[in-house]
């Protein structure tokens, strides 16, 4: 893969990793969902990622446009763990009705 190329992905994974962070943290703040959905994402999110990133360093998937799926997965799935952590010190309860 060309240098050049490497950018054209790394600057929108970049973003839509921070993106995908932020947002689970503004959904928390508004107390969309409770606190154990947001460790259960963590989790899931987690092993997701673990296996994207196993399945990317295959030594037959190496260096395809698959592998680069999995890996563009991967860092997503990790900005999701990521988000759902920081999302639990930004939880607040939703006001009763």
């Amino acid at each position: 893969m060309m240098p050049g190329a490497k950018m054209l992905i790394l600057a929108p994974l970049a973003i839509a990793c921070l993106a995908v962070m932020v947002a689970i943290s503004v959904l928390a703040s508004r107390g969309k969902l409770h606190m154990p959905a947001y460790v259960g994402i963590a989790f899931l999110a987690f092993a997701f990622g673990l296996l994207f990133g196993r399945l990317a360093g295959i030594k037959e998937i190496h260096g395809s446009a698959f592998a680069v799926a999995l890996s563009i997965a991967f860092y997503l799935c990790i900005a999701t763990t990521i988000g759902s952590i920081v999302a639990l010190v930004f939880y607040r309860h939703p006001p009763e009705a």
